[in-house]
């Protein structure tokens, strides 16, 4: 069947046809299919310069709406896992498949964030379709191929290694509407994937951090090179020209227990997130991590010196 394919070399054909078979078995077996250029979907096939054919397990079809991809450093804050995560849950509510690379810290959480809310995600491996790197994702990989959809572009068997990563994040860029960076270093991958929408004309956001924190100097880096900033996901969604869905929010008494200390010693005049650290006796990190939470659900607003609680 596969060896058949029209968009196969002779060549590619007969090195098919004396390797090592087992491992695409393996892959077939768990559901794995060829995708092949003339059914790829429109954002990918505008690409151009990407394989003919790819390896998918799932629905493929989920890359037939709006797709944006989260990406970020593995070595992620609780702050920047936060915003992935409600980043993720926000765009998907809004009818916007997450695109991202399996990895640990910024992707997982953005993948998370979408499976939370029923929403599509996809992920792009670097390794073959029947493999799952970190290995601690396997049960991830697993929801994902079932909420959406696993790709490769590496046969079947295939280990990561350190230029397929590379070659992961261009893919990831191809499959993408826009290209969303959480939290990246002045050295990151992350920085790749934006570098390779900007070359596909398509848009880059980044979300902003502490100035202290040398985690977000690649994020600022893009900033300061035309990257849009934002720091809230409607804009996304307003940017891409997506209908909006209604935003529904939480009322503080359903609210997390820490999310709540923090509602309780707000009040209609900002204060500094110093003086919620103050007040609460949470730790900086736990009360930045939460703001942007508070923030995101629309409970509370930012003004000036601080936040202050929504009326």
């Amino acid at each position: 069947m596969l060896r058949q394919s029209p968009l196969l070399s002779a060549a590619e054909r007969k090195r098919m046809a004396s390797a090592d078979s087992s491992a695409m078995e393996r892959a077939l077996d768990q559901g794995a299919k060829v995708w092949e250029e003339p059914h790829f979907s429109e954002t990918l096939a505008q690409a151009g310069q990407v394989p003919p054919a790819l390896w998918v397990r799932g629905d493929v079809s989920v890359l037939s709406a709006p797709t944006v991809a989260i990406v970020g450093t593995r070595s992620a804050t609780t702050y920047g896992k936060a915003v992935a995560q409600k980043f993720a849950e926000r765009l998907s509510a809004c009818g916007v498949t997450i695109v991202s690379g399996g990895a640990l810290g910024i992707d997982a959480a953005a993948h998370c964030g979408a499976l939370s809310v029923g929403g599509k995600t996809v992920s792009v491996l670097a390794t073959g379709i029947d493999g799952a790197y970190p290995h601690n994702h396997r049960s991830l990989f697993q929801q994902i191929a079932e909420q959406g959809c696993l790709i490769s572009q590496f046969a079947c068997g295939t280990k990561p290694d350190q230029y397929r990563f590379l070659q992961r994040n261009q893919m990831i860029a191809a499959l993408s509407d826009a290209v969303l960076v959480v939290e990246a270093p002045e050295v990151s991958g992350a920085l790749r994937t934006a570098g390779s929408a900007a070359n596909l004309n398509r848009m880059v956001f980044v979300v902003p951090g502490n100035i202290s924190l040398t985690n977000f100097r690649g994020s600022h880096a893009l900033i300061r090179d035309g990257a849009m900033l934002v720091d809230h996901p409607d804009q996304i969604v307003e940017t891409l020209g997506i209908e909006a869905a209604e935003q529904t929010t939480v009322s503080p008494e359903e609210l997390p227990e820490h999310q709540r200390a923090i509602i309780q010693v707000l009040g209609d005049d900002p204060i500094s997130s110093e003086v919620i650290v103050d007040r609460t006796g949470l730790d900086v990190a736990v009360v930045s991590s939460e703001l942007t939470l508070l923030e995101l659900e629309g409970l509370i607003l930012r003004d000036g010196i601080g936040y202050a609680r929504k009326p």
